[in-house]
């Protein structure tokens, strides 16, 4: 009995962008791993009985507010206790949102070459500011401020400044 169906296709139809990035699905691997084991285990055949799949996973405006949305409303209130997991969710949030802000920008290249960003990005990103200053404190020192503060002062100098982006 087969639970899980496989397409038999190796690429569906349209426009598809294979990101080699497991972290970016599995953020455990992060907090489990150094730096160097998450580099050797990108390569395929680091692990004898690896078995590396590839699932879909859509990256527009709504998809990437519906995710934050959900973790915000899993996580409730900025706490102490909890805004350490609490960014580190909101930071694979942010993550999506450099994917997308470089695909829209780079599939509709614009006239002015010296605007690093897209306007779709750039729309995001302040959708994702003014969610993030919804966010109940509850005593939270550092998560959600820093990154708003870091948002605020220019959305395209921060996402120029994130690493993925480099």
């Amino acid at each position: 009995m087969v639970h899980h169906p496989i397409d038999p296709w190796p690429r569906p139809k349209g426009n598809v962008l294979f990101i080699n990035e497991p972290w970016l699905l599995d953020p455990t691997r992060l907090e489990t791993e150094t730096r160097k084991d998450v580099e050797e285990l990108r390569a395929p055949e680091a692990c004898e009985d690896n078995v590396r799949i590839y699932l879909p996973m859509d990256l527009n405006a709504k998809a990437i507010l519906r995710r934050l949305d959900d973790v915000i409303t899993r996580f409730g209130i900025a706490t102490e206790r909890n805004e350490f997991d609490f960014a580190q969710a909101v930071d694979q949030i942010i993550w999506q949102l450099e994917i997308y802000d470089r695909v829209r920008f780079l599939r509709n290249m614009p006239k002015d070459l010296n605007q690093p960003h897209g306007p779709d990005g750039l729309a995001l990103a302040a959708a994702i500011i003014k969610r993030l200053e919804e966010i109940p404190d509850g005593g939270a020192e550092l998560f959600p401020f820093e990154l708003i503060d870091e948002l605020r002062k220019d959305p395209k100098d921060y996402l120029e400044a994130t690493p993925s982006n480099a």
